[in-house]
Parts: C-alpha cells; structure tokens; sequence
C-alpha cells in the first residue's frame, strides 16, 4: 500500500445525494443597472410654472384695462 500523500493545500469535493448544493467557485464581479432616464422638469414644476404663466397673463390684461 504505497499510497502517495496528497497535498494539505487541496480539498476534495463532496457532493450530496440529497439537499441543496452551494456554489461559489464564480468571480464575484459588479453589475451595473441600465440608467434611469429622469425628465428636466418635474411634472409639478411644469405645472407650477403654467400657473405663473396665466397667472401673468391674467395680471397684465388687468393692468391693461385700467
């Protein structure tokens, strides 16, 4: 029986008959998401400034029928 020692550095691999395996012999690497697109403006921004807008409008056609 001259059996040749193995290396301490090695481990052997044992896989179960039954249960869940666990593997992490991947890379971990990043991932990166697609980028979200955001408008300029907000939504409530362009409302607030249409308001602004009528709000001026309504001013100067006061202004004018004096």
């Amino acid at each position: 029986m001259s059996e040749e020692p193995k290396p301490k550095g090695i481990l052997q691999e044992v896989l179960p008959k039954a249960g869940l395996v666990y593997s992490e012999r991947g890379n971990l690497t990043e991932v990166l998401c697609k980028p979200k697109i955001l408008p300029i403006k907000s939504v409530t921004l362009e409302k607030i400034e249409e308001m602004e807008r009528t709000a001026a409008k309504a001013q100067a056609a006061a202004n004018a029928a004096q």
